[in-house]
C-alpha cells in the first residue's frame, strides 16, 4: 500500500502539479510565509499559471488541506469492506494508520496543527467526511452484529465514534503531537482495550 502524501514529479496535468508542489511548500513552512511565486517555482509553471487553476493562495491550500484529508482517509477505507472478521477488519484499519503516520510524520501536521485564520471555513468539510467515515465504521459493527462478533446491545453510533476517536485522536495525538513511538505489542493493547473495554464482569 502506498502510504506518502506526495509523490515523486511524474508527467500529469498542471493542476494537479501545482496542488503537490503547493502541499510540500505548506507542510515546510507556516501558510502566511509561503509565497504563490515559491508554490509556481517548485511546479515549474509560471506565477500566472497557478492563478488559473485557483483563485488565491487561501484556496489553494484549503484544496491542499482538502488532498491531504482525502488520502488520509482513503489509505485504509478499504479494510472496512473486507471478507474477514470484524475484528481483523479493525485491526487492519488501525495497522494501516499506523503505518500512514510513520510514513508521513511530517506531513500530517498540516491536518494536526495547521490553523490558518479561516480554518473555520473548512469545517463544514471535515464534518462531512468523519460522518461518512462513521457511516461505514458503523456498518462493519452492523456487520459484526449480524455474524454474532459484536453484542446487539451496543450503541453503535457511540461505539463507531470511539473506534476512529482510538485511530484518530490517541494514536495520531501520541505519535504526531506528543511525538511517541507504538509498537505493535502496545498497539495491540488499544485494540484489546476498546474490543473489550476495562470492567470485568459481575
Amino acid at each position: 500500500m502506498q502510504t506518502q502524501f506526495v509523490k515523486t514529479k511524474e508527467p500529469g496535468n498542471k493542476r494537479e502539479q501545482i496542488l503537490l508542489a503547493a502541499v510540500e511548500k505548506f507542510l515546510d513552512k507556516d501558510f502566511y510565509q509561503v509565497t504563490v511565486v515559491e508554490i509556481a517555482e517548485q511546479a515549474g509553471v509560471g506565477k500566472g499559471t497557478v492563478y488559473e487553476y485557483f483563485s488565491s493562495k487561501k484556496d489553494l491550500f484549503k484544496e491542499c488541506f482538502s488532498y491531504c484529508a482525502d488520502f488520509y482517509l482513503q489509505s485504509f477505507r478499504q479494510y472496512l469492506l473486507k471478507p474477514q472478521s470484524v475484528r481483523k477488519s479493525m485491526e487492519d484499519v488501525i495497522f494501516a494508520h499506523l503505518e500512514l503516520i510513520k510514513d508521513n510524520r511530517k506531513r500530517l501536521h498540516l491536518l494536526y496543527n495547521e490553523r490558518p485564520v479561516y480554518f473555520q471555513e473548512l469545517q463544514g468539510w471535515i464534518i462531512g467526511r468523519r460522518q461518512e467515515l462513521l457511516q461505514e465504521v458503523i456498518g462493519l459493527l452492523e456487520e459484526g452484529i449480524r455474524l454474532k462478533e459484536v453484542r446487539s446491545d451496543i450503541n453503535l453510533e457511540m461505539a463507531g465514534r470511539l473506534f476512529l476517536s482510538l485511530t484518530y485522536v490517541v494514536m495520531g495525538g501520541m505519535i504526531i503531537i506528543d511525538n511517541l513511538e507504538l509498537n505493535q505489542d502496545q498497539v495491540s493493547g488499544l485494540i484489546d482495550l476498546y474490543w473489550h473495554g476495562i470492567g470485568t464482569e459481575k
